[in-house]
């Protein structure tokens, strides 16, 4: 099977709309730029913070620092017949899914 290569987009992450979920909270499928995938593969998985150090750093400080959890796949998924790879993050704090497209374009 050949590898897709998508188009560069802007480096800004896109809502995600994901269709299914597995039962351990992992994506199964997700509509990317109007094409639904499905995932063949899971890559790698990992948890994500935002930069709370800064907030430290900052004059502006209260008693509370904000931190935000997030969990990003990186997924191998495919339309019919072409694979592509993707990051797949679901915030935890907002409950929303953002998805970033890693192919490489030509």
């Amino acid at each position: 099977m050949f590898e897709r290569k998508l188009p560069p987009k802007s480096t800004q992450n896109l809502p995600a709309q994901i269709c299914q979920v597995g039962e351990q909270g992992a994506p199964v499928e997700f509509i990317y730029q109007g094409i639904r995938f499905h995932i063949n593969q899971v890559l790698s998985n990992y948890l994500q913070t935002n930069q709370w150090w800064k907030e430290i750093a900052s004059n502006s400080i209260d008693d509370q620092v904000s931190e935000q959890v997030s969990r990003v796949w990186q997924v191998e998924a495919a339309p019919i017949g072409a694979i592509a790879t993707f990051e797949i993050e679901y915030n935890q704090s907002s409950k929303q899914w953002q998805i970033r497209s890693t192919s490489r374009g030509k």
